[in-house]
């Protein structure tokens, strides 16, 4: 991954900035559409923004944006699968999908269980059949499905742990926060989610004052510096537990971490953010 940060000098627009770089429009586009680029510290949407003189645009060039990554098989037993997720790949809405993926590369009928974000990698449950997939429908409703999550925050929390209980969508919602580590300007925690509503982990953090690394939906302030080079919304299905619902048998499977977030992680554990710089 390389990280950049373009000063401008003059009147640009914020396609053409990024495109300098990247020496494709059509990525700089991608690039801007996916929330991976900021403009004086906030994620920015619109691709003809226009710059004015004093400007600066910062990014990180991620190549899993542009290849399409194979999902991994960490688990099939009894037509239950759990599936590693890359990041930027739907679970199972917009092509490509996730299912999609699974059924051409299995050669059967797939169902994704449940969903993560496009940019969220890891963990994911996935069946063979659909009676199965009724049956997991009811472990989720029931809380008897351990989902939990590692995820990057810009900001540094003054407690070890926590406990959020938000109503999200006039809906319960439910998300236990541990510090797992501590960097110059935020911090590693691992979440773990009873309940299960949309954008749930990046919601929570966001109004409590601890937005995830390459936020952008739920928070439209600024992010300090190196979390505008944040190589997209950093949230990882670390693990999922369950009984399995054929063989009665207690199951834990866990995503090892994708190279983008774990070489993001590094530079932060060592401040070690080697920034190439244009001016415009």
């Amino acid at each position: 991954m390389k990280y950049w940060r373009i000063d401008i000098n003059r009147e640009y627009k914020l396609v053409d900035a990024v495109a300098e770089v990247t020496d494709s429009k059509r990525q700089a586009k991608r690039l801007i559409d996916e929330g991976l680029v900021s403009v004086n510290g906030v994620r920015e949407l619109r691709y003809r923004r226009p710059l004015g003189k004093g400007s600066v645009v910062e990014f990180c060039f991620n190549p899993k944006l542009f290849k399409s990554e194979k999902p991994q098989l960490l688990y099939r037993e009894e037509g239950v699968l759990v599936v590693n997720k890359p990041p930027f790949i739907n679970s199972n809405l917009d092509r490509p999908n996730l299912e999609e993926v699974l059924r051409r590369a299995l050669g059967k009928e797939i169902f994704v269980v449940h969903r993560l974000d496009k940019q969220t990698s890891g963990a994911i449950l996935a069946v063979e059949e659909a009676e199965l997939f009724e049956k997991f429908k009811e472990l989720f409703k029931k809380r008897e499905v351990k989902k939990e999550y590692l995820t990057v925050v810009a900001a540094s929390p003054n407690w070890k742990k926590r406990r959020i209980e938000k109503r999200l969508d006039g809906k319960e919602a439910i998300t236990e926060l541990t510090v797992v580590e501590r960097f110059k300007r935020g911090a590693l925690l691992r979440a773990e989610i009873p309940t299960g509503r949309k954008h749930q982990i990046r919601r929570h953090l966001s109004l409590t004052g601890l937005p995830i690394a390459g936020e952008f939906t739920y928070w439209k302030r600024a992010l300090p510096f190196p979390f505008t080079l944040s190589p997209r919304i950093l949230l990882h299905s670390q693990s999922l537990e369950f009984n399995h619902p054929v063989t009665g048998k207690r199951v834990k499977v866990e995503a090892p971490l994708p190279e983008d977030f774990q070489l993001f992680l590094n530079d932060l554990r060592e401040w070690s953010f080697k920034v190439n710089e244009l001016t415009l």
